[in-house]
C-alpha cells in the first residue's frame, strides 16, 4: 500500500477515534465536577494525533524515506536489436540481441543514496519544526484562555464587591447618612465589571475556538468549566545554556544542517560528472541464414565532453552548497536574536511579578479590606473605598497579563531550543 493510499484510509478513522475521546472529556469536565480538568498537556497530545499540518509533515518525511530507499538504484537495462541483412547468402545475417546495463563509478551510487539520506534527515527536521510551531501555538492560545478565566474570576470578585456598596450606600442613605451619588457610582462600578465579564468572556471563546481548530477538534464543543494553567519554571534561564540546546536540539538548525551535507554530496557528485561510467552489454547472435545462433558481448565507456551541461550542472551544486550553508548561519542568528528577545521579556516579567507580589498587591489588599470595612461600619469615605477597589483590580489584572508574558516567552523558548526548558 503506498503512503498516500495508507494516510488516506487511516486518517479519518484516527480522527474520528481522537476527536471523539477529547470531546468526551471536554463535555464531561464541563458537566461534571469531579470530571479531570483540562490541561494543557491533553490539547497538545490531540494536536499531535490530529493535526493536519503535521500529518502532512509527516507524509513528506515519508516521501523523502522512500526517495532514499531506492537513490542508489541502478538505472533500468536497456534492450536492443540489431538486425543485418545481407544480399550474399554466404555472409552473416541476422539479429544481434543485447541487453545493456550502465554501471556508474568512482563511488557515485554512494553519493545519491548519502545525499537522499541528508535530505531524509532535513525532512524529519521540518517535520519537528512543525511539531514544535504547533505546540507554541497551542501553548499560546491555551495560555490565553486561562488568563481570561482568571480575569473573569477578578471581575466576579470585583462585582460582587460593587454589589455590597452598593446595599451599604442604599442602607446609609436610608439612615440619612449618605447620599444618592454614592449609590449611583456603586451601580456603575458593578456594571462596568459586568460588562468586562462580557467582554472577558468574548475573548475566552475567541482562545478556546483557537484550540479546537489547532487540534483538529469541531467547532462548537463547550468551553471546559475548569482548566490548570502551566507551572512556570522557578529559575531563569541563561542565553548560553540555552544556545548549546539549541544547537542540539532545533529542529529547524538539524534541518538545515542536513541540507548542507546534502548539498555537499550533491556538489561532490557534480565533480565526478566528468568521471566516464562503465557499460555492459550481452545477448544471442540469432542468424537469418540457416546457421546456429551465436552469442555477442560489449563493453564501453560515456565520454564527457565540456558541451557545458556538467561545467552547469557543477556551478549549480556549488551555489546550492553555498545557499545552504548561509541559509544554516541565517537560522542560527536568528535563534540568537529570538532567543534573547524572548529571556529578556521573561526576565523583566518575572521582577515586575515580584514587585507585585511582594509589596504592592498584598498593601493594596490589606488598604480595601480597611476602607471596605469602615465604610461597611458608616465611618469610611466611600471615594476611598472604590478607589482602593479600582488599584487593586488593575494590579490583579496587571498580574495576569505578566503570567500571560511569562507564559509567551516561555513557549517561544520552547520551541528555540526544541524541547522543555
Amino acid at each position: 500500500m503506498s503512503y498516500r493510499a495508507l494516510a488516506d484510509e487511516t486518517r479519518p478513522r484516527w480522527r474520528m477515534l481522537c476527536a471523539a475521546c477529547l470531546l468526551l472529556l471536554i463535555a464531561a469536565g464541563a458537566k461534571s465536577a469531579a470530571a479531570q480538568t483540562l490541561t494543557v498537556e491533553d490539547l497538545l497530545a490531540a494536536g499531535h494525533r490530529l493535526s493536519s499540518s503535521l500529518l502532512a509533515s509527516a507524509l513528506e518525511t515519508a516521501a523523502a524515506a522512500a526517495k532514499a530507499e531506492g537513490a542508489d538504484a541502478l538505472d533500468d537495462p536497456t534492450l536492443a536489436d540489431n538486425y543485418q541483412f545481407y544480399r550474399d547468402p554466404g555472409t552473416f545475417s541476422g539479429h544481434a540481441v543485447m541487453v545493456s546495463q550502465a554501471f556508474p563509478l568512482w563511488g557515485k551510487r554512494d553519493l545519491r543514496r548519502a545525499a537522499a539520506l541528508s535530505e531524509l534527515d532535513a525532512a524529519r527536521g521540518h517535520e519537528q519544526a512543525a511539531r514544535d510551531d504547533l505546540d507554541e501555538r497551542i501553548k499560546v492560545a491555551f495560555a490565553r484562555l486561562t488568563m481570561a478565566n482568571q480575569a473573569i474570576a477578578v471581575n466576579h470578585e470585583v462585582a460582587a464587591l460593587s454589589h455590597g456598596m452598593r446595599e451599604a450606600a442604599k442602607a446609609r442613605y436610608g439612615a440619612g447618612r449618605g447620599d444618592q451619588p454614592a449609590i449611583l457610582q456603586a451601580i456603575t462600578e458593578e456594571t462596568a465589571a459586568k460588562e468586562e465579564i462580557v467582554r472577558l468572556e468574548g475573548e475566552r471563546a475567541v482562545a478556546w475556538s483557537l484550540l479546537l481548530a489547532l487540534t483538529a477538534q469541531a467547532p462548537g464543543a463547550p468551553i471546559p468549566a475548569s482548566v490548570e494553567a502551566r507551572p512556570l519554571p522557578d529559575a531563569g534561564p541563561d542565553i548560553e545554556n540555552l544556545l548549546d540546546k539549541a544547537r542540539a536540539h532545533n529542529p529547524a538548525l538539524m534541518a538545515s544542517g542536513a541540507e548542507v551535507s546534502a548539498a555537499e554530496r550533491r556538489s561532490t557528485l557534480a565533480d565526478k560528472a566528468w568521471y566516464p561510467d562503465l557499460t555492459v552489454g550481452a545477448g544471442p547472435l540469432i542468424q537469418t541464414n540457416n546457421r546456429s545462433p551465436g552469442f555477442t558481448a560489449a563493453i564501453g565507456i560515456n565520454i564527457p565532453l565540456g558541451w557545458g551541461r556538467e561545467a552547469s550542472d557543477q556551478k549549480a551544486a556549488e551555489a546550492q552548497l553555498g545557499a545552504a550553508r548561509e541559509r544554516q548561519d541565517a537560522v542560527l542568528y536568528d535563534i540568537q536574536a529570538a532567543l534573547g528577545e524572548a529571556i529578556a521579556r521573561l526576565d523583566a516579567a518575572r521582577r515586575t511579578a515580584t514587585l507585585i507580589d511582594d509589596d504592592a498587591q498584598p498593601e493594596m489588599t490589606t488598604m480595601l479590606r480597611s476602607a471596605t470595612a469602615a465604610y461597611s461600619q458608616g465611618t469610611g469615605s466611600f471615594a476611598a473605598t472604590i478607589d482602593a477597589m479600582h488599584h487593586l483590580h488593575d494590579l490583579r489584572i496587571k498580574r495576569l497579563q505578566i503570567d500571560l508574558d511569562e507564559q509567551i516567552a516561555l513557549a517561544a523558548i520552547e520551541r528555540l531550543i526544541g524541547g522543555k526548558l
